[in-house]
C-alpha cells in the first residue's frame, strides 16, 4: 500500500470524528463480550481510538479498518482482563462467606446470587480464574485463549474442568445461603 493510500495517515480531524461516530457503538457492544463493566468498554474503545490518532502516522494497516479496530478493542480488552485480575486479591473463603451474607440481606433480585458467583471465581487461582474468564464471560474459544496466553489447548480445557469443579464445590458449601436466596427471592 503507497504512502498516501494508507487509510488513516492523513485523516483530518473531521473524518477522524467521523470514523468514531461510525464505529463507537458497535465497537463498544463488541468489547461488553469480554469486560462486564460498562465503564470498562467505554475506556477500551476510548483508548483505541486515541492511540489510533495519537499513532495514525506510524500505523500500518494491512486490512481494513474496522477489522483493525476490532482486533485492536480485543486485544486492549484481554489485556485489560489480565491486568485487573492480576491486581485483585482473591477473598478468604471466610471473609467471602460473610460479605455473600451481608450482601443477601442488602440486595434485591437475583444480585445476592451473583455476588456469591463472583466470589467464587474471585477464589480461584490466578491463572484459573483468567481462563475461565475468558472462556465463559468474553465467549472466547479454547483455541483463542490457548493462542492469546501462549499455552497448550488442553491446558485450557484442563483449567476450565479445574474452574467448575472449583466453583461447584465453593457453590456447594454454600447450599443453605443458595437455598435462602432461592426461597426469599
Amino acid at each position: 500500500m503507497e504512502e498516501d493510500e494508507h487509510p488513516i495517515r492523513g485523516l483530518s480531524p473531521k473524518a477522524f470524528e467521523e470514523l468514531f461516530r461510525r464505529h463507537y457503538e458497535e465497537l463498544f457492544f463488541y468489547t461488553c463480550r469480554y469486560l462486564w463493566r460498562r465503564e470498562d468498554a467505554e475506556e477500551v474503545v476510548q483508548d483505541v481510538f486515541v492511540h489510533l490518532w495519537e499513532k495514525r502516522r506510524e500505523i500500518q494497516i494491512s486490512s481494513s479498518v474496522k477489522a483493525y479496530l476490532y482486533a485492536a478493542v480485543r486485544n486492549r480488552a484481554i489485556n485489560h482482563l489480565k491486568s485487573r485480575w492480576a491486581r485483585e486479591v482473591p477473598l478468604p473463603l471466610e471473609a467471602a462467606a460473610q460479605l455473600a451474607d451481608k450482601t443477601a440481606e442488602q440486595e434485591s433480585g437475583q444480585q445476592p446470587l451473583m455476588s456469591l458467583l463472583q466470589q467464587g471465581i474471585a477464589s480461584l487461582p490466578e491463572q484459573c480464574r483468567i481462563i475461565f474468564q475468558l472462556s465463559r464471560q468474553a465467549g472466547l474459544t479454547y483455541d483463542e485463549i490457548a493462542e492469546e496466553l501462549g499455552i497448550s489447548k488442553e491446558t485450557v480445557k484442563s483449567q476450565v474442568k479445574i474452574a467448575l469443579r472449583k466453583l461447584r464445590d465453593f457453590l456447594g458449601r454454600r447450599w443453605e445461603t443458595l437455598f435462602w436466596l432461592w426461597w426469599w427471592w
